[in-house]
């Protein structure tokens, strides 16, 4: 990752922290992973439910979406169980993507999605975007989990 995006995401941390904290999740960044690797347990409005862990890389900021899936804990490795993945549209264990136009998966899959209503949107602070985005689809769901 390039400085002017590790100084851009860096600047935008403190309000996805915010955020986080404000709905019961948190937002980890351990010291041994890459630049744009950040973990987020998202926890559903439904106290009841256990929280997710979103798995969130970035590889450009915040020109590019994020590349995201959801995983056990935090650090461990993508394996598509589907008892770690909401249940929310677009969200599939099976071939371990989320299939929506703020992440790198759905635009790589949908080009279509480059232009229009569905383009990437760079401005703001496009981290927040991506995890109220999240926190919503999850949250319309209930927080059910695919398996």
């Amino acid at each position: 990752m390039d400085l002017e995006s590790r100084l851009r995401l860096a600047g935008d941390v403190p309000a996805v922290e915010e955020f986080l904290a404000l709905t019961a999740g948190r937002l980890h960044r351990r010291d041994q992973d890459p630049d744009g690797l950040f973990w987020a347990e998202v926890q559903p409005t439904n106290g009841e439910r256990a929280a997710f862990v979103a798995r969130i890389e970035w590889t450009v900021y915040p020109h590019r979406p994020p590349s995201l899936v959801f995983v056990e804990s935090v650090g461990t490795p993508t394996t598509g169980e589907p008892r770690v993945w909401p249940v929310a549209e677009g969200y599939r264990c099976g071939p371990n993507d989320v299939c929506k136009p703020f992440t790198a998966e759905g635009q790589q899959l949908h080009p279509e999605w480059g232009t229009g209503p569905h383009a990437w949107r760079s401005t703001g602070n496009p981290f927040l975007y991506v995890v109220e985005n999240i926190q919503g689809d999850i949250d319309r769901v209930d927080g059910r989990r695919a398996g």
